[in-house]
């Protein structure tokens, strides 16, 4: 089953966003919407993506991971944010 993960990644020296972005290219899909945050939909857990991206951090960068319910959510984003959702969880009201 498909779910929802929000991934933070600040990269050690030396690793590019395309890096980082060819990692993500592993979930079903990703949607970047910060310079560092990405929401991710995937079937892999946690602890598969820390194993994915921690090359890419350590030692001296960071990063989070955590599952997301995004049937309790509130904000204010760009439509097309809204859409990326919509079209992966048939749960998200229009």
């Amino acid at each position: 089953m498909a779910y929802f993960l929000q991934i933070y990644v600040v990269p050690k020296e030396g690793v590019t966003r395309e890096q980082i972005e060819t990692k993500l290219n592993l979930a079903l899909d990703w949607y970047r919407y910060d310079n560092k945050m990405y929401l991710v939909h995937t079937t892999s857990d946690v602890k598969k993506w820390q194993a994915r991206l921690v090359d890419l951090v350590k030692p001296s960068g960071s990063l989070f991971i955590c599952k997301l319910d995004l049937d309790v959510r509130q904000g204010w984003m760009l439509p097309k944010f809204w859409d990326w959702i919509r079209s992966k969880n048939s749960n998200t009201p229009t």
